[in-house]
């Protein structure tokens, strides 16, 4: 999170411009909620999936990220699936 700089005051010093690290401490409450329901989002598809798409998702940023790639991996298996099964009977 970017602090703009303030000038100094005869009450207090100036502060340079930086970067600040943002926390669930020092959040505005719009992005503490945005926070916890990404949190429990992703808690929620990890406790879901089984071992073999965790180390697929597991390096995703966003639960968004995650569900598109189960979705992706998932789409791909229907397909080797039905595949297989129209291989078999022709």
């Amino acid at each position: 999170m970017l602090v703009h700089a303030v000038e100094a005051t005869d009450d207090s010093p100036a502060v340079p411009e930086h970067t600040t690290v943002e926390t669930p401490t020092n959040m505005s409450p719009e992005n503490k909620a945005h926070f916890l329901a990404e949190k429990e989002a992703i808690h929620l598809i990890l406790t879901g999936i089984g071992d073999d798409i965790y180390s697929t998702v597991d390096a995703c940023q966003t639960a968004q990220k995650m569900w598109e790639a189960i979705e992706r991996l998932q789409q791909g298996e229907s397909l080797n699936i039905q595949d297989v099964k129209t291989n078999l009977f022709w």
